[in-house]
């Protein structure tokens, strides 16, 4: 039996897509303790030099990178593709992970759900001027997705796709901000996906524990 292991914190949106896939291609994974800062000891340099999560293994073949690792559990395991036949649908999804990837996860995360939801519990200053310069870019995805989605049921069209996998952990961790909130507000059809990606049974099944206080 084919041995999985996701190494990283269970809040991390990035991991959260890792184990939405493996859900959805039905596989048993294990996922051992992470603590705060443990991306920076040498085990898991080893994994990932840069010191990021997740990092993944399968029988002894190990891989970082959020995408790289979602599309192997895709194309690796059976199970429902996640990934468009269709190249025009299939380029939409990568478009629209791209983004979350190079635009959206620096502002929402990076800029507004760092300073407004982690540094507090971490006893560090939210970063105000970090703030309210993610802001201008943060919009522009938000406005961005809403018009890539349409009145399609999912990102990449009638199916669940590697799109929702990457974008739907951050989306769901961003009404938890005021400025993020008040972004999502100017989305109505982005917001009402956020409600689907909620109620869909593979990212309910992985949904991280209540962030500590």
């Amino acid at each position: 039996m084919s041995r999985i292991i996701v190494h990283g914190p269970a809040l991390s949106s990035y991991v959260w897509s890792v184990r939405i896939a493996l859900t959805e291609k039905g596989l048993a994974y294990e996922m051992p303790a992470f603590a705060f800062g443990a991306q920076r000891q040498p085990e898991h340099l080893a994994r990932h030099p840069f010191a990021k999560v997740p990092a993944f293994e399968h029988d002894g073949f190990v891989l970082y990178e959020t995408q790289a690792i979602v599309r192997y559990i895709d194309e690796a395991f059976p199970g429902p593709s996640l990934q468009p036949a269709d190249v025009r649908r299939r380029a939409r999804m990568n478009q629209v992970i791209g983004i979350m990837d190079a635009y959206g996860w620096p502002s929402i995360a990076g800029g507004i759900l760092f300073n407004r939801l982690i540094a507090p519990k971490m006893g560090m200053p939210c970063d105000e001027a970090a703030v309210q310069e993610a802001i201008p870019r943060a919009q522009q995805c938000i406005a961005e997705w809403e018009r890539l989605l349409g009145d399609q049921p999912y990102m990449a069209g009638g199916a669940f796709s590697l799109a929702d996998v990457m974008l739907a952990p951050i989306m769901l961790y961003t009404p938890f901000a005021e400025e993020s909130r008040a972004l999502l507000a100017e989305a109505p059809r982005l917001t009402a996906w956020i409600g689907r990606m909620r109620a869909h049974s593979s990212v309910a099944a992985t949904a991280p524990p209540p962030m500590p206080a």
